[in-house]
């Protein structure tokens, strides 16, 4: 079973390093958690990401599936990167 990887860019002892994402309800739980632990609002991160403060509402709670290119573009701002693992 592949799954994605986030990894935070910068160090920070509270939170792990790496956190395997397996499911559409662990990948909002992770952005909201970032965001929050940033002080970020959902308008910032809309903006940036060219979405609405709806928009990013929906993915939070997994109520929206989230383009490849608005998750890299979150990664970006928000201080993590996209790993994809494979399983052999």
């Amino acid at each position: 079973m592949s799954a994605i990887i986030l990894t935070r860019v910068r160090f920070n002892r509270e939170y792990p390093m790496k956190k395997i994402i397996r499911n559409e309800v662990e990948l909002a739980r992770a952005i909201k958690e970032r965001r929050k632990e940033l002080e970020i609002t959902q308008k910032d991160l809309a903006r940036v990401c060219d979405l609405s403060h709806n928009g990013i509402s929906r993915i939070e709670v997994a109520d929206s599936d989230i383009k490849l290119s608005t998750l890299l573009k979150m990664g970006k701002f928000l201080g993590f990167k996209v790993v994809l693992e494979m399983d052999e």
